[in-house]
């Protein structure tokens, strides 16, 4: 599958899953530009909510991975709430994001 449909797919997803106001950021090899044959696609999740809950793993986070099951890519993806986020910003994985991040939506 090509670069640019499995990103149309995987916005497809997040137009079905992601609550309002959320983020949904590709970064790593596939944001950068220097992917492989096998790389998978990191994506991050960016809630605007106080807490996530134990359902928005199953009903928000996973139906990408099932994407990726379904196209036969790997698809990993990580979710905090935005403020979860920032509190993060002092770590390299923050920083490496913030520099290699491709808005989805």
């Amino acid at each position: 599958m090509t670069y640019s449909k499995v990103i149309d797919s995987i916005r497809e997803v997040a137009a079905k899953t992601l609550p309002q106001n959320s983020s949904l950021l590709l970064y790593g090899s596939r944001a950068r530009g220097n992917a492989h044959e096998g790389s998978d696609w990191d994506l991050l999740i960016l809630l605007d909510k106080p807490k996530i809950e134990e359902s928005d793993y199953d009903k928000i986070s996973f139906p990408f991975t099932l994407l990726g099951w379904n196209i036969g890519e790997l698809i990993s993806p990580q979710m905090y709430t935005k403020k979860e986020w920032e509190s993060l910003s002092f770590l390299p994985f923050y920083k490496n994001v913030e520099h290699d991040k491709i808005n989805l939506i």
